[in-house]
């Protein structure tokens, strides 16, 4: 499982609001005390190379696609036993009292619903472990995008998706990265844990 888009840009979004407030902040308190406006000097990063080739997001990917893999191997032998179970009851319409029949159904009905909340609570596990790697790197990444835009003398940084043209010259993506493999060179994504379902606990006596 590669980390989803969806994850991709809200970093994306914390990320240069955060990278625009740091770097401005020097430069603004400088140009404050002179009594003028700072003169915008702009750097371009690409967020989505970054997330392709830093160390951390790579070992990040890594861990998510064996959890995800493990979770798929888990709910696919759940389905494969659901399937079992569906395949019986229609072998017992025949033979069963429509009473009996309609219970057993029920009792069918519960177990898939009961499948497809704990494939909920699996994914939404999965989802807070890579929230929290997730925010590490963006930490790191912030802190490596004002070193870099600061040694440039940028006071905004735009995101590469938000700018239709400008000079290569102005792309510091790869320093970032350098900067970042530095920073921080592995992350570990939590194992993603089941947490009880508030629903189903309201239920229990």
């Amino acid at each position: 499982m590669i980390i989803k888009s969806s994850t991709r840009r809200i970093v994306a979004g914390c990320l240069f609001v955060a990278a625009l407030s740091l770097s401005q902040g020097a430069a603004v308190a400088q140009e404050a005390a002179a009594g003028a406006i700072a003169s915008p000097v702009i750097a371009v990063v690409d967020v989505e190379q970054i997330m392709q080739e830093s160390s951390a997001a790579k070992g990040a990917r890594g861990q998510v696609e064996k959890f995800q893999q493990s979770f798929q191997e888990e709910m696919g032998a759940e389905e494969n036993a659901l399937r079992t179970k569906q395949g019986e009851l229609d072998g017992l319409r025949k033979t069963l009292s429509q009473e009996a029949f309609t219970e057993k159904v029920k009792a069918f009905d519960a177990s898939v619903a009961e499948f497809q909340r704990k494939g909920a609570l699996r994914r939404r596990a999965i989802d807070r472990s890579i929230g929290q790697a997730m925010g590490q790197i963006n930490e790191a990444m912030i802190e490596s995008i004002r070193t870099v835009a600061g040694a440039h003398g940028a006071n905004v940084v735009l995101p590469r998706t938000q700018v239709m043209m400008f000079d290569e010259k102005m792309n510091i993506t790869k320093e970032i990265i350098d900067s970042l493999n530095k920073k921080i060179p592995h992350v570990e994504v939590p194992t993603p844990k089941v947490e009880a379902d508030s629903a189903a606990s309201k239920k229990k006596p």
